[in-house]
């Protein structure tokens, strides 16, 4: 890992994200694409990071949120950066393009989610990779324990529109699991390199601490401080 790199999972305060990061970024170490793309990019923090390997010639990012591009261009400052308003249902890139896609975090958001990975197949280059991150159905009682028991106990959770007290669910329509996940992508006839689990513990109520009151405070109250997507280079 490069030392930028450290810096920017030593100050992350959610281990959860830190240790989808390490992942993340690490395999973009190993696979030294020389175009990515970040689909669902929100404030930037991968279209940042990725800026320190060199070997990288040009960087992509996608998000439906015109204010998290705004912010994402503002903190991606290296010239091999474009970062633009799109969908994942409507990639404005030609086929055959990209090395590698980082879509981190995307698919439990996604109503199509057949129709997002058809989209994502055609952009990427044959013998391309893909790395997913998604919600994990199965995960510790103390990350969210009211729908950790509505799961177990009533086969229901919070809704999803409720983003205070939704917890893992918060604008969510599915979680997966490693058998959901593998389906999902064999379907499209893409080859699984590696599958791993990265939650084990964690704090208490931590997505509702973490991601209903924390998220909201740092983008409502402008706490920059605490913010992953800091102006700074």
């Amino acid at each position: 890992m490069l030392k930028k790199h450290e810096n920017l999972l030593q100050a992350e305060v959610d281990p959860a994200f830190a240790k989808r990061a390490r992942f993340i970024l690490e395999t973009v170490a190993k696979e030294k694409p020389k175009r990515i793309l970040d689909i669902g990019c929100g404030r930037g923090f991968y279209l940042n990071a990725v800026t320190a390997f060199s070997f990288i010639k040009e960087i992509y990012g996608i998000d439906i949120q015109k204010e998290y591009v705004a912010q994402a261009k503002k903190i991606t400052r290296d010239n091999r950066v474009n970062v633009q308003v799109a969908s994942i249902y409507k990639l404005p890139f030609p086929s055959d393009f990209f090395d590698l896609i980082i879509c981190s975090e995307v698919f439990e958001h996604l109503a199509d989610e057949k129709k997002g990975l058809s989209e994502i197949k055609r952009v990427l280059k044959s013998g391309g990779s893909v790395i997913v991150t998604v919600p994990n159905e199965n995960f510790p009682f103390l990350w969210d324990p009211v729908n950790w028991f509505l799961m177990k106990a009533f086969k229901t959770h919070i809704n999803k529109n409720i983003w205070w007290a939704a917890g893992i669910w918060a604008d969510h329509d599915r979680l997966y699991t490693k058998e959901t996940l593998k389906k999902a992508l064999q379907d499209k006839e893409m080859k699984i390199i590696t599958m791993r689990n990265y939650l084990t513990n964690c704090w208490p109520f931590s997505h509702f601490l973490l991601y209903g009151i924390g998220k909201n405070l740092v983008e409502r109250a402008n706490l920059g401080t605490f913010s992953r997507f800091r102006d700074e280079p």
